[in-house]
């Protein structure tokens, strides 16, 4: 497979990444690193079809998969957009699995950003905001997006399947004059005064996959409730007015939280109702 050619870039550290994962949490994780590629997701999501073809699939499938890249020419976000961004910054994505059903496990991209946000909090020592259903917030300006999908395929048990997950992260971590035209975000953590060296984005890159996995599996043990206070801490939108934008229609409402499926609350003459992400855009009227 060709890759577009890019900016100038080198291969994440791979040794150093598993190094930091087992530091943190010792997940044996397989880390999967490139200079360029056109997208981390799409890359873990061809080779999770190829493990399912392998014979030793009951052993294989177990295994999570971390994919790094320099410099991303294709990024996939939410409803299908693409997006890049400087060779540097945070692109990974995580493939992983859960014996639970999918629809036990819909409120796992809000603890994906729980987790995001939290570990970046620690990092930065600066207050992290999440702005439903996938944006990082610093200080008013989005720092950059995640994205959770959940798959069905065959279990290692004959005859039941298990859950398929992947998870993107995109960061912002460098200075960029034209990051709101690249759509990753309108600030950075470099303007924070975070590092931003390639050894110091591995190790970040690191601690956040460690968060992440430690994190879906307290969220498949314990369930939303133990996430539902500390989104509500992270929710930029709470008490907001916000408009919803439908594929045809657009309506004004107040942003009241979220619940256990992961739904946005939003009131509308009084009455509260959840909204779910699909092909709906939500932004603050003001």
């Amino acid at each position: 497979m060709s890759i577009e050619q890019g900016p100038l870039t080198q291969l994440p550290d791979a040794d150093l990444i598993s190094e930091q994962i087992s530091a943190h949490d010792p997940v044996g994780m397989q880390v999967h690193t490139f200079e360029q590629l056109g997208s981390t997701s799409t890359w873990l999501r061809e080779q999770a079809r190829e493990l399912a073809q392998e014979d030793e699939v009951a052993v294989a499938r177990r295994r999570l998969h971390l994919c790094v890249t320099d410099w991303q020419s294709a990024g996939v976000g939410r409803r299908g957009k693409q997006w890049q961004a400087k060779a540097g910054n945070v692109m990974f994505s995580l493939l992983s699995f859960s014996d639970k059903p999918a629809r036990e496990l819909v409120g796992l991209s809000l603890v994906t950003g729980i987790a995001v946000a939290e570990c970046l909090q620690e990092v930065a020592g600066a207050p992290l905001q999440l702005k439903w259903p996938n944006d990082l917030i610093l200080a008013d300006a989005k720092l950059g997006g995640l994205i959770t999908e959940l798959g069905v395929v065959p279990s290692m048990i004959e005859g039941q399947k298990c859950t398929q997950l992947l998870t993107g992260v995109g960061i912002n971590l460098l200075h960029d004059e034209d990051v709101q035209g690249l759509g990753i975000g309108a600030t950075s953590l470099e303007a924070i005064g975070v590092s931003s060296s390639r050894q110091d984005r591995d190790v970040l890159v690191a601690r956040l996959a460690a968060r992440i996995v430690m994190e879906h599996r307290r969220f498949e043990d314990a369930g939303w409730s133990v996430f539902a206070p500390r989104w509500a801490a992270l929710d930029w939108l709470q008490g907001k007015e916000v408009l919803i934008h439908r594929e045809n229609s657009t309506e004004q409402a107040l942003a009241r939280g979220v619940n256990e499926e992961g739904a946005l609350l939003v009131e509308r003459s009084g009455e509260i109702t959840p909204v779910y992400s699909g092909n709906v855009s939500i932004r603050p009227t003001v």
